[in-house]
């Protein structure tokens, strides 16, 4: 076997290992596209108003005063709503508590300096894991 076929079929190997619950897969499937995305958000939320106008994948929000995260995908939608989905294989790390963290970052990246805290959109963190489903709302209810 030549050095080409033996490439070849070591990648198909690392394909065949992967999901779309695989962190770098689901970057790279989801960056940009936005069908994908509103699919994704309509189907968990239950709503089939959701028309995502941006998507960008693996977002660093930096916290100069504590601990930082990289979101997986930040979608905003055309009503200026945040969303920030993650999506992991366990299940382990992805409760209400870690979502209030990603919620509390997108906040503070969303409000700018000068703005009224009452005009902050709303914003969704959204887990999604091989065995379940769950999301926060402006720190709100955690529901699976």
């Amino acid at each position: 076997m030549n050095t080409t076929e033996q490439t070849h079929r070591q990648d198909l190997e690392r394909l065949k290992s992967l999901r779309y619950m695989d962190d770098d897969f689901m970057s790279v499937c989801l960056a940009d596209n936005f069908e994908g995305v509103e699919l994704i958000l309509r189907i968990v939320l239950g709503r089939e108003d959701i028309k995502v106008k941006s998507v960008r994948t693996q977002e660093p929000l930096k916290n100069l005063q504590g601990r930082s995260a990289v979101l997986d995908v930040h979608a905003i939608d055309s009503a200026d709503k945040e969303f920030d989905v993650e999506i992991q294989r366990k299940d382990a790390g992805a409760g209400a508590k870690r979502a209030r963290h990603n919620s509390s970052l997108l906040d503070a990246y969303i409000l700018k300096p000068g703005e009224d805290t009452e005009d902050i959109p709303d914003s969704y963190v959204i887990f999604i894991t091989e065995r379940s489903c769950g999301y926060v709302q402006n720190y709100g209810r955690y529901e699976e």
